[in-house]
């Protein structure tokens, strides 16, 4: 297990010519305010975290996931790695002679709760380079499952649009910002049926999806801190806590205080 806790710092990762298993585990924690420079490997990587919001562009393209997703990057894609706040963070190498079944092109994975229990079964264990019998068929089962599991574009897409990027700009650096879209169209000078259209096209996804997941990956991070649900939700725009609290579970199958204490939880075992 490796231990990267630099700040505030760009950095290469430890490249290596050959994986020492056809499947590899790699595990650290990585300070906030760290970017990874673009490289890229002869094999696949599925990366993920245990809490909070893992940031990576892959060929260039920005991708955001939340815990419970992963970013798969299959062999020879460009990436790099940014993160705003501290994460847990996790890599399954894959040889390309084990993953034919996983897709062809970069993409989100939706992790199955067996998959997240094999992963955290082989990090409980420090267990990185895949020899026995035991870990063989636990890593089977992994990439059978995670090529059967859901693919998503992207938790929270970007665009360079003229008429949505002041939207979303404006939105991130205030997700508490319940403006309708009626409201948006007459500041960036357009109609509303425009702005849904666009958003369909660029995003794939409705104004209202957007921000909701907006509020997701922020609630993430507001999580961390000690702030009370109830003003937590105050700071995304909720007047009161019952509707964060559903939207929260909808999207996580969590409720913020279960989110919380799972976080806690963790923090108490790593203290040990």
């Amino acid at each position: 297990m490796t231990t990267k806790d630099t700040a505030n710092s760009t950095f290469m990762p430890k490249l290596v010519d050959a994986l020492p298993s056809a499947v590899f585990v790699h595990y650290f924690h990585i300070a906030g305010g760290t970017e990874t420079m673009v490289h890229q490997h002869d094999w696949g990587q599925v990366h993920l975290i245990k809490q909070g919001v893992l940031e990576m562009e892959v060929n260039g393209r920005k991708m955001v996931s939340p815990a419970g997703f992963a970013i798969w990057t299959p062999a020879q894609i460009p990436h790099r790695a940014f993160n705003r706040q501290d994460i847990e963070y996790c890599a399954i190498n894959i040889d390309v002679t084990r993953s034919h079944d996983l897709p062809t092109q970069a993409c989100m994975i939706a992790l199955p709760p067996l998959v997240l229990a094999i992963i955290d079964d082989l990090v409980a264990r420090k267990v990185d380079k895949i020899e026995s019998h035991q870990d063989t068929c636990l890593t089977d089962v992994l990439l059978e499952r995670l090529a059967s599991a859901h693919q998503v574009d992207d938790f929270l897409p970007t665009t360079q649009d003229s008429l949505l990027q002041p939207i979303l700009a404006e939105l991130e650096a205030n997700p508490a910002n319940n403006c309708p879209l009626s409201e948006w169209a007459k500041r960036v000078f357009t109609t509303e049926r425009t702005l849904h259209r666009r958003f369909q096209k660029h995003l794939r996804m409705s104004f209202n999806e957007w921000r909701q997941r907006l509020k997701i990956i922020t609630a993430l991070q507001l999580l961390k801190q000690p702030d009370s649900i109830s003003q937590v939700a105050y700071q995304l725009g909720y007047s009161d806590a019952s509707a964060f609290i559903k939207m929260f579970r909808k999207h996580t199958g969590l409720t913020p205080a279960a989110y919380r204490q799972q976080i806690n939880a963790t923090s108490a075992k790593e203290t040990l």
